[in-house]
């Protein structure tokens, strides 16, 4: 997402080498929390969030500059993509939000955190730039496809 944003030095970029399914909240509050002065975007799909989706609360509580861009696939693709190489099934139980729906800005609002969603791509620049600028707590929820 370097478009997005310009990495700005060794400490601007954080992620771990593969898997940790629910690790990105946490640790994007724990880096706002290690950095007051900065501001921090973290990029999570549905399924990980759902892991961790109380970390909204500690970034509300603690009035963080972080802003939570989470990606709305409908369910945990990453799992279904592992069965379909690994296993050779598309045999997907209890792997969708569908019903009911999950409503992740209801969620984001209900911890206390200002909630965005968009389901056009190109609105996400303008309004990843105001969430940062306002250096508050925010999520964008970004619905994206949902094929695997």
């Amino acid at each position: 997402m370097s478009a997005l944003r310009a990495h700005r030095d060794r400490y601007g970029y954080h992620q771990m080498a593969s898997g940790g399914i629910g690790w990105g909240l946490p640790a994007s509050v724990g880096a706002s929390l290690a950095n007051p002065n900065r501001s921090v975007v973290c990029y999570s799909g549905d399924g990980s969030a759902m892991y961790s989706i109380q970390s909204l609360w500690t970034a509300a509580h603690h009035n963080l500059p972080l802003t939570v861009v989470l990606l709305n696939n409908g369910g945990y693709r990453i799992i279904k993509q592992r069965l379909q190489t690994f296993h050779g099934t598309n045999h997907f139980v209890g792997m969708d939000f569908r019903d009911p729906p999950i409503a992740f800005t209801g969620i984001a609002r209900s911890l206390g955190i200002s909630a965005t969603r968009i389901s056009q791509g190109d609105k996400l620049r303008d309004v990843l730039s105001s969430a940062i600028e306002r250096r508050a707590p925010e999520l964008i929820e970004v619905v994206v496809d949902d094929t695997v």
